[in-house]
C-alpha cells in the first residue's frame, strides 16, 4: 500500500462513546470490536479460540466482503463512477495482470475522490486509487507503476501469506483497513482514525504488510512494468516526488509501516542501475484522462494542462482530425470528441460511430453513444440505446444506471430487475431485496419470474456469505 506515513501526524482519539457501534450493521459490529482490540494495542488479550472460528474465511466470503466494501464506498460518496477512467484503469491493470507470473484472478478498480497520494489492494483482487494520484503521477509510467505496485501484493499473495503465518493477527489486520473505510460512512473523522489505527497496531505487531513484504513488492512490480514495456524506473520517480512532498521529514524505517519513500527510491534506482533501453509512455492519451480529470473532478486544483490536440480541427471530408488519425488511441480521441463545444450535435454521434468501428471494444464510447442516443427525438430511441449498453463488456455503475432509466421508459418487464441492480450496487441492499420479493408476488410471466428468483437468490447469496 502506498502510503504517506512518513509524514508527522496527530491522530484523534475517541472512545467507545464516540463510537457509534450501535447504529451498524451485525457485520460492521463484529469488525468494529477486533479493530479496536488492534487500536488499544498489544496488551489486549485477544483469544485464539474466537480468532480460529470467526476469521477462518474463505475466498467466497473474501469477495463476498470486497463487494461489501465497494457497495459501502458507494453509499457515502466516496467512489467516482466515470465509465472512461474505469475502463482505462482496468485495461492498465490487466496489461500488468498479464506478465504477473502467478495465478491471478480478475481484478476490480475503484477510484476514490480521495485527495492524498494513496492506493490500496484488498482481498478479491479488489485495488483502490485516489484522486491525488493523477496530480502526483506525471506519466503513464508513474501512474502503472502505483498499478503494478498494488498488483504485485495480491499476485505475491501476501494476504494468504500473512494467514499462513499467524491467521488470526492476518484477518485482525485486514479487517480493521475494511472497517476504516466503512465507518467513514457514519463519520469521516471516526473513519480516518480507525483505519490508521488499525495500521499503526498491525505495524506493531507485524500484523499488516511489512516493510518487507512493501518491498518486495516494489521489486516484483518492477519486473512487471519492464515485462510490459512501461520505465521500470518509473517506481523510483514517483517515491522521490513523494519524499519532496514530505518537506523533507524523515525517521527511522523501525517505526513505519512501509519503508521511507527515500528508501524505496534509492532502492529501486540500485536495482535498476542505468536502466538502458527502456521505454517510456509519454504520448497523448495520458495527458488526456489527467486534464480531462482535473477539468471534472478537480476543478479547483491547476495540475494538468490543456492537451495540445485541443486545438486540431477537422476537416470537411473527415469526421476526426487526420493528424489523429495517422495514429488512431482510443482515449485520444474519445478526448477530442467530448471536447467539442456541442456534444449533442449530430456528428458526435457519427464521430463516435466511426471510433467504434476503429476500437469495438471500448466502453466509454458505447456508454456516452447510448446516453446521446437516449436523449435523441428518433424513434425507438430508448431502445436502441439499451441495445447499445448491451455491447458494453465491463461493469460499471453508471451503466447500470442508465439501464435503470431507459427500462422504466420502454422495457418495463425488466424494470424491476434493473432497478433493483441499481440499488445494490449504490448500496442499498435492503431496498433492492424488497424491491425483488414484491415483484415476484406479481409477475408477468414465466420468464420474469425465473428472472427475479435468479437475481433474488444471487444478492441473498452474497449477503449470507458475509461473516458473523
Amino acid at each position: 500500500m502506498y502510503s504517506r506515513q512518513d509524514q508527522n501526524r496527530c491522530y484523534p482519539t475517541f472512545s467507545e462513546q464516540r463510537l457509534p457501534l450501535h447504529r451498524l450493521p451485525r457485520f460492521r459490529q463484529y469488525i468494529a470490536w477486533l479493530c479496536l482490540c488492534l487500536i488499544l494495542g498489544s496488551a489486549i488479550p485477544v483469544h485464539a479460540e474466537f480468532g480460529d472460528s470467526s476469521l477462518g474465511w474463505t475466498l467466497e466470503q473474501e469477495r463476498a466482503v470486497a463487494g461489501y466494501l465497494q457497495r459501502r464506498l458507494q453509499r457515502q460518496g466516496n467512489v467516482i463512477n466515470d465509465v472512461w477512467l474505469e475502463y482505462w484503469l482496468a485495461e492498465r491493470a490487466e496489461r500488468l495482470r498479464q506478465t504477473s507470473t502467478s495465478t491471478l484472478g480478475p481484478l476490480s478498480v475503484v477510484l476514490l475522490r480521495q485527495k492524498a497520494f494513496n492506493a490500496f489492494a484488498l482481498p478479491g483482487n479488489v485495488m483502490g486509487f485516489n484522486l491525488g494520484l493523477w496530480e502526483n503521477a506525471r506519466t503513464e509510467d508513474e501512474f502503472t507503476s502505483v498499478v503494478a505496485h498494488e498488483i504485485a501484493h495480491l499476485s505475491l499473495r501476501h494476504f494468504n501469506r500473512l494467514s499462513d503465518s499467524n491467521r488470526q493477527q492476518a484477518w485482525l489486520a485486514i479487517s480493521g483497513a475494511l472497517l476504516g473505510i466503512a465507518l467513514a460512512s457514519v463519520n469521516s473523522e471516526i473513519g480516518g482514525a480507525t483505519l490508521i489505527g488499525s495500521q499503526m497496531g498491525a505495524a506493531q505487531q507485524s500484523l499488516a504488510f511489512s516493510r518487507s513484504m512493501e518491498s518486495e513488492a516494489d521489486r516484483y512490480a518492477t519486473d512487471m512494468l519492464r515485462e510490459a514495456g512501461y520505465n521500470p524506473n518509473a517506481g523510483a520517480a514517483v517515491f522521490a516526488r513523494l519524499q519532496q512532498s514530505l518537506g523533507g521529514r524523515s525517521g527511522s524505517d523501525y517505526w513505519q509501516t512501509h519503508p521511507r519513500a527515500i528508501t524505496r527510491s534509492a532502492q529501486l534506482e540500485a536495482q535498476q542501475g542505468s536502466a538502458s533501453g527502456v521505454t517510456g509512455h509519454t504520448d497523448n492519451q495520458y495527458e488526456t484522462l489527467r486534464w480531462y480529470i482535473n477539468e471534472h473532478y478537480a476543478a479547483d486544483d491547476d495540475f494538468a494542462p490543456d492537451p495540445t490536440w485541443q486545438s486540431l480541427a477537422q476537416t470537411p471530408e473527415q469526421l476526426l482530425p487526420q493528424p489523429l488519425m495517422d495514429d488512431p488511441d482510443p482515449n485520444t480521441l474519445f478526448g477530442w470528441i467530448r471536447f467539442q463545444a456541442e456534444p449533442d450535435d449530430p456528428r458526435t454521434l457519427e464521430r463516435l460511430a466511426l471510433l467504434l468501428t476503429l476500437f469495438p471494444d471500448f466502453d466509454p464510447a458505447w456508454h456516452l453513444r447510448a446516453e446521446l442516443t437516449a436523449r435523441s427525438d428518433t424513434a425507438n430511441a430508448c431502445r436502441e440505446a439499451l441495445s447499445l449498453l448491451d455491447q458494453i463488456k465491463g461493469q460499471y455503475l453508471e451503466v447500470v444506471e442508465l439501464r435503470h432509466r431507459l427500462s422504466g421508459d420502454c422495457l418495463q418487464n425488466r424494470e424491476a430487475e434493473a432497478t433493483a441492480a441499481w440499488y445494490w450496487h449504490r448500496g442499498e441492499e435492503t431496498r433492492a431485496l424488497t424491491l425483488l420479493r414484491r415483484a415476484l408476488e406479481l409477475p408477468d410471466n414465466a420468464s420474469q419470474l425465473a428472472r427475479l428468483r435468479e437475481k433474488l437468490s444471487e444478492y441473498e447469496r452474497q449477503l449470507a456469505l458475509l461473516p458473523g
